[in-house]
């Protein structure tokens, strides 16, 4: 397919990604993880269900955690983006009827009015334009704890198909900043696409999918990062360290990897860059090339590539690319 041209003329306004919704088999040890270890904060919680939000943020949530038995998976529910206004969600609705998908309207607590369809690659996605709001801890400094975490940022999803994936968010107007393909050709390994002015919102990536490879958390310093880990140390955490810290050649975030009690995987990370200007090029990486990985530092371990979170009642189908990547136990076996 290559590079495909952005898609100026959408009837409706994608602005970021929302909020992610996941499974959790104990809230309380997800709240441990999530408020005493990365320091978010948690705006309301139930038996059932527990709300986060990272400390600039103004909306009600940008995780949300349902109960489940204790015998569960943790898995994804739903992947939910921001819409303008809601008459953009009412043009949406039409949009992707007509098109074929089929769309309809869902009750969220403590959001106005969603929208939820299942993406060209069987992901179930979301969307909302408001959001109950309350003043952030952003200048509440006394309240900032573990990585200080700014803002939920990006997604990482593993697809079978990145292709389909490409082609359906470049419909709905999302911009590709960089991406991975392999050596000599444009076929493609890893999109990176954005609604708002940074890098990405979401990352689809080829594997075994689709299945949600990561949640993204954007924090202001690298201190913040390495400060992160020391505290998920000190409360016992550090065995929920699932990448040590380095930087990606892509994005060039500033980074550090945990999976949370669920085997949710959780990056925390900085250093990301500005995407706004029309003649903005894509980055281009070679499959071979392995800064895009890790400018410095060791490759991710084996189960980093191969490990993450199901969409809840969605089948897992084999990669259509066949592109073993290099990992740790890859990397040390050859010393």
């Amino acid at each position: 397919m290559g590079l495909l041209q952005p898609n100026q003329d959408v009837p409706f306004n994608i602005t970021r990604l929302s909020h992610v919704c996941l499974t959790s088999r104990d809230l309380e040890k997800t709240r441990y993880f999530y408020q005493s270890g990365l320091g978010l904060e948690v705006t309301s919680q139930d038996e059932t269900h527990l709300y986060l939000r990272a400390t600039e943020e103004t909306g009600h949530h940008s995780i949300v955690f349902e109960k489940v038995q204790s015998d569960q998976p943790g898995m994804c529910r739903a992947v939910t983006y921001r819409m303008y206004q809601d008459d953009d969600i009412k043009r949406a609705h039409d949009w992707f009827n007509l098109k074929g998908y089929s769309a309809d309207f869902v009750d969220r607590d403590h959001q106005g009015l969603t929208l939820r369809l299942t993406d060209a690659v069987g992901v179930p996605i979301e969307f909302c334009a408001t959001m109950d709001q309350s003043e952030n801890q952003m200048r509440h400094f006394h309240t900032h704890r573990g990585a200080r975490l700014s803002f939920l940022d990006h997604i990482q999803i593993a697809t079978h198909d990145v292709q389909a994936a490409y082609q359906f968010y470049n419909d709905l107007g999302f911009r590709l900043t960089e991406y991975t393909a392999t050596d000599g050709s444009d076929e493609m390994w890893g999109v990176w696409l954005k609604r708002k002015n940074n890098t990405q919102d979401v990352v689809y990536s080829n594997g075994a999918g689709p299945r949600l490879h990561h949640i993204a958390f954007h924090t202001p310093e690298i201190a913040n990062v390495i400060h992160g880990a020391d505290v998920m140390a000190s409360l016992g955490l550090a065995d929920a360290m699932d990448r040590a810290p380095g930087r990606h050649g892509i994005g060039n975030a500033f980074f550090v990897y945990y999976r949370d009690p669920d085997g949710h995987r959780v990056e925390t990370f900085t250093s990301h860059y500005n995407v706004i200007d029309c003649d903005h090029q894509p980055t281009r990486w070679d499959l071979s090339d392995t800064r895009r990985s890790q400018i410095w530092g060791f490759p991710a371990p084996k189960k980093w590539f191969f490990e993450a979170t199901a969409f809840d009642g969605v089948p897992v189908s084999p990669p259509k690319l066949d592109a073993p990547p290099v990992t740790l136990e890859d990397y040390l076996a050859q010393e």
